[in-house]
């Protein structure tokens, strides 16, 4: 008797239903990662940016006044007699290297030509009052180099404004410089820690926190008073009209004490 064939399933065709993948992952992942770069994006913009650090006066340093002996002639004995002097200064400022740098003996820069002349003009001035006793005695000497130091520091460390590395050069982001009577300023403060507020697009600009005032654009002696009386004045004939904020202003260092390298009266 022949065996009748068991029923066997019926292969499973080629469109035969597949199970589907989830795209759940898919959405999650997509979600986490939008997540993430909003989260970057949020931090990103709850960090303020880092400022460059507010620089500070150093020092004290020493470093000569001239590369070559001063000679300059004394008060009394009809002229004839004169002094020959090598002075060095003691000082402080932002950078050590700064009076090598008017003197050209730093980074390969020439000498400043308006310090030298100022610098012989002002012991030149000086030294026609003083007596050969004043200037050897040694009770009366510091009193001589104090004098010359007081005349000096101006000259030596000048009001700046802004970026400028240039006594009476333009600041670059606010257009100012210091202005044409800037040998009439007694402000001595320092460089970066003090400023003049400019409001280029309303023309005007204020000292400290001392009054604004209004200008029109052709002052190359604009006069700003601070909170304390002193004065400062700029040059605004180019100023940014665009520009408006904070511009630094004082000088970049000060003489502590002047040191005699070598006095010799003839």
């Amino acid at each position: 008797m022949a065996e009748t064939p068991k029923d066997t399933p019926p292969a499973a065709g080629k469109d035969a239903a597949q199970p589907k993948k989830s795209k759940l992952p898919l959405v999650l992942g997509g979600g986490a990662l939008s997540m993430i770069a909003i989260g970057y994006l949020m931090a990103s913009m709850a960090i303020p940016a880092k400022q460059a650090p507010k620089p500070h006066i150093e020092g004290p340093f020493v470093s000569p006044l001239s590369k070559t002996d001063v000679q300059v002639n004394l008060a009394g004995e009809g002229g004839k007699r004169y002094l020959l002097l090598s002075l060095q200064a003691e000082y402080l400022a932002y950078n050590e290297n700064y009076v090598k740098g008017r003197l050209g003996l730093s980074g390969g820069g020439s000498e400043d030509a308006v310090y030298i002349a100022q610098l012989k003009d002002a012991l030149l001035e000086i030294a026609s009052t003083k007596t050969r006793e004043q200037v050897t005695n040694p009770v009366l000497l510091d009193g001589f180099l104090e004098e010359v130091r007081v005349a000096l520091e101006p000259i030596l460390f000048p009001v700046y404004i802004g970026d400028t590395l240039v006594p009476g050069a333009a600041d670059a982001a606010s257009g100012l410089r210091v202005g044409d009577s800037a040998s009439e300023i007694t402000f001595r403060g320092f460089l970066h820690d003090n400023s003049i507020f400019l409001d280029g697009p309303r023309q005007r600009a204020r000292f400290g926190s001392g009054q604004l005032v209004t200008f029109e654009g052709t002052e190359r002696d604009l006069w700003l008073t601070n909170e304390n009386g002193e004065r400062v004045t700029i040059n605004v004939v180019n100023h940014d009209p665009k520009f408006s904020g904070e511009v630094a202003i004082g000088v970049p260092g000060k003489v502590r004490r002047i040191y005699r390298d070598s006095l010799l009266v003839q």
